[in-house]
């Protein structure tokens, strides 16, 4: 819900702010560009393991938890 107020919010005041001039939504485009870079950092993890001789691993992508 939030990402697609927050995609709808920049592409419009993209639209209307950049291209056609209106000042309240060039502050709306640049509030919702900072806020998705803000985000950004939010969703990256960093793992570390160790792997010995013999053992094997997967990398799995998902933002669901997987049931093994």
């Amino acid at each position: 819900m939030l990402t697609t107020a927050l995609r709808w919010a920049l592409r419009n005041g993209v639209r209307k702010g950049v291209v056609e001039g209106r000042g309240p939504w060039l502050v709306v485009a640049v509030v919702a560009g900072l806020w998705q870079l803000a985000r950004r950092p939010a969703k990256s993890q960093a793992v570390r393991f160790e792997l010995h001789p013999g053992e094997r691993y997967s990398i799995i992508c998902s933002d669901e938890p997987v049931a093994r």
